[in-house]
């Protein structure tokens, strides 16, 4: 866990605006008996979390891929290469959503806009360390040399800086 209680809070306060500007029909889905506090979202996302993340093409339309997502203090980050069609949409336009959604009972949404850094950057080493904690012990220590490899071919990380965020926990029904 990478939080502080203030960015648990803080996180905690940007779903309480959420909800409470949320249209009609999200509300009847994110009712209150199923919210998921921060504190609850900090627990169940430690280590890498699977995230579909959307962008904006040229042309307007929605663009959506997989990756590897971190939850760190309080906020989603993740990379990608330099020269990647999702790098070149948000270094064009910065907005984006990404969910996680772990199975069916589980959500996390996140609106807003991304902080595109080189991942050589001082404030990317928390990420880069998350992702050598995750994939050095699957795929070895080459992997960390891995990670020097896509600092010099120029990756960059991103960190979400989110508007909006909607997070829920059903108990799955039985079926």
């Amino acid at each position: 866990m990478w939080e502080t209680p203030d960015e648990v809070a803080a996180l905690q306060s940007l779903l309480d605006r959420s909800i409470a500007a949320a249209g009609p029909h999200l509300r009847e889905i994110f009712t209150l008996d199923v919210l998921l506090p921060a504190a609850e979202i900090v627990r169940r996302m430690p280590g890498m979390q699977l995230l579909t993340v959307a962008t904006v093409s040229r042309d307007g339309r929605p663009i959506t891929g997989a990756v590897d997502g971190y939850l760190l203090h309080g906020e989603l980050w993740f990379s990608s290469g330099a020269r990647a069609v999702r790098t070149t949409h948000l270094r064009r336009n910065p907005a984006v959503s990404a969910t996680w959604l772990p199975d069916e009972s589980t959500q996390l949404i996140v609106h807003g806009d991304v902080e595109i850094l080189p991942f050589g950057d001082a404030r990317v080493a928390e990420l880069r360390q998350a992702m050598i904690n995750h994939y050095v012990p699957i795929e070895g220590p080459e992997w960390a040399r891995f990670m020097d490899e896509l600092q010099d071919d120029g990756a960059v990380a991103f960190r979400i800086a989110a508007q909006k965020a909607f997070a829920y926990f059903r108990e799955p029904s039985s079926r």
